[in-house]
C-alpha cells in the first residue's frame, strides 16, 4: 500500500565508523603500545595514554553511526568532525615523528581530508 522511500547508505562514514572502531580496539587491546616505538609515538603519549585515545575512537565511531541510525544530521556532524579532528591529530603526530615521507602521515592526513568533506556531505545527501 504505501512505499517505503529507501535512502541510500552514507558508505564513507561507515567506512570511516568501522576504522574508528577497528583502531579503538588496537588501543584497548595494546595498552603498551607507545612503548614500542618512543620515537614516533611521543607525540601521541604526550596528548594521551593509548585507552584515552581509544575511547575517543569509539565516542567519534558510535556519534556517526548513531547520527545514520536516527538520521541526525548534527550528530553525524559531530561525529565526523571528531574523526577530522583525531586523524590530524594523528597525522600531525606522524609527521613530528617520522617526517612528511612516511605512510602514515599520508595515510591519516588523507583520512582527515575525507571526514571533513564528509562533513558537508551530509547536507546535500539528507537535503533539508
Amino acid at each position: 500500500m504505501f512505499k517505503r522511500k529507501q535512502e541510500a547508505i552514507p558508505v564513507v562514514e561507515v567506512g570511516l565508523s568501522i576504522l574508528s572502531l577497528c583502531l579503538a580496539f588496537v588501543f584497548f587491546g595494546s595498552p603498551q603500545m607507545f612503548d614500542r616505538l618512543p620515537s614516533t609515538y611521543e607525540f601521541f603519549k604526550a596528548l594521551a595514554p593509548e585507552w584515552g585515545w581509544a575511547i575517543f575512537f569509539l565516542v567519534a565511531a558510535s556519534l556517526k553511526l548513531l547520527g545514520i541510525a536516527t538520521k541526525q544530521r548534527n550528530i553525524r556532524k559531530a561525529g565526523l568532525i571528531g574523526s577530522t579532528i583525531i586523524y590530524g591529530l594523528i597525522a600531525a603526530a606522524y609527521y613530528l615523528g617520522t617526517g612528511l615521507f612516511s605512510i602514515g602521515f599520508f595515510t591519516y592526513a588523507v583520512l582527515s581530508f575525507i571526514a571533513l568533506f564528509s562533513v558537508r556531505e551530509v547536507d546535500f545527501l539528507n537535503g533539508e
